[in-house]
């Protein structure tokens, strides 16, 4: 009996490691095909997905190290431009579940907010931001397509959003957030239940 727990613990293990190592290694091929889905805007700089058969999309979400550590210890890294950034690697497994929201309002750095009806938002699971699908950007009291995204992150480090941080600080202090192995639903939330502004009279 000891020994088939040992097994068990070994393959559970073993199978955990090698995805993660699957993950975080795979590289940056500018969409060819398995993972040749596009959202058509700005995102596609730093993300690799596949649309599934179910209409569901998985693949990667990219990130770039810019060579500082905070002083709580954490690696910072940002998005970039992945055709261009020579050494691009997985921050997350990306997961997508079809879907439409209301665009409200875009504060940068921040991400655009979405209105959305909360039974619409996929279960079970951890769909904490919306990416919508097209050029352009959308107006406020514009529905539109997209996806309801998932993100597991594969390493830890002190995620910044849009900018480049500066040494001699913690990562909370330069405007990130410390993430680690695991759902994440803190770097990239932007959707809401309910609002103030008229899309909110139609929910």
């Amino acid at each position: 009996m000891k020994t088939r727990i040992t097994m068990g613990s070994f393959l559970m293990l073993s199978l955990l490691g090698s995805g993660s190592v699957g993950a975080a290694g795979y590289p940056w091929k500018d969409h060819a095909p398995p993972y040749d889905f596009l959202f058509g805007n700005g995102i596609d700089s730093h993300q690799q997905t596949r649309l599934q058969k179910d209409g569901s999309l998985f693949g990667y979400f990219y990130i770039n190290f810019t060579g500082d550590v905070t002083t709580d210890g954490y690696p910072v890294a940002t998005h970039a431009n992945c055709n261009t950034a020579p050494d691009c690697t997985v921050g997350w497994i990306l997961r997508g579940e079809p879907g439409s929201a209301t665009f409200l309002y875009h504060v940068m750095p921040e991400h655009p907010v979405w209105l959305v009806d909360r039974a619409d938002i996929p279960q079970p699971g951890a769909y904490a931001h919306f990416h919508w699908v097209g050029e352009g950007m959308p107006m406020p009291d514009e529905t539109w397509d997209g996806y309801f995204l998932e993100l597991q992150a594969v390493d830890t480090f002190c995620f910044v959003h849009h900018k480049r941080t500066s040494t001699g600080t913690t990562c909370l202090e330069n405007g990130g957030i410390v993430v680690m192995p695991g759902i994440d639903i803190a770097t990239h939330g932007n959707i809401v239940s309910s609002s103030p502004f008229g899309a909110s009279e139609g929910m």
